[in-house]
């Protein structure tokens, strides 16, 4: 038995109907339709068609299962000290999660003067931490504006440390809540 052997391609609007003065030609040496015969035309656009097809569906699928695996790559946790983690084609260091992280310190009774705080991030960073900041939070901000400030003093993967440097002059007896921090790294 022979069978018609199908060529990925699609023609729109191409599909042969058999006319009713069409004589039956089967597939032949000189046959009409580059030998495949009025008779097999249509199937063979059809099969055609359908090779087109599922070619195209083969490639669908392989990108959807990429998609999904860089889809996996995005996570995070929202909450006061949480993270968030960002696939990047980074141009020096290839395929990498660039990680962002925040929090907030508050130590019961508020920061005490000239007094380093060690923060634990919520997820330690697999390579580097290359950058961090801090800022004050400050429930008596117009009564204490410029007096204390947050420095950072270090960081790694896994934490940072910052200190609370009071500005000569000022009374170290002024409340300050606590600071909130940010991190950057991959």
């Amino acid at each position: 038995m022979a069978t018609l052997i199908d060529a990925a391609e699609f023609t729109s609007n191409e599909v042969y109907q058999i006319q009713a003065t069409d004589p039956v030609e089967g597939a032949a040496s000189g046959a009409s339709f580059s030998g495949t015969g009025i008779s097999n035309q249509p199937h063979q656009q059809l099969a055609n068609r359908t090779a087109f097809l599922k070619q195209r569906q083969d490639v669908n699928i392989s990108n959807i299962g990429v998609l999904q695996l860089f889809q996996g790559l995005f996570t995070g946790l929202m909450a006061q000290n949480g993270y968030l983690k960002i696939p990047v084609a980074d141009i020096n260091k290839g395929l990498v999660q660039y990680i962002i992280q925040w929090g907030a310190m508050f130590p019961g009774g508020g920061l005490d003067n000239d007094t380093s705080y060690t923060v634990t991030w919520p997820a330690a960073f697999p390579n580097a931490c290359v950058w961090s900041s801090a800022t004050l939070s400050n429930s008596q901000a117009l009564r204490n504006t410029g007096q204390l400030i947050v420095d950072v003093v270090s960081f790694t993967t896994i934490s940072g440390t910052f200190r609370s440097d009071l500005i000569g002059g000022a009374a170290p007896q002024l409340p300050n809540d606590g600071f909130y921090w940010m991190a950057i790294g991959f």
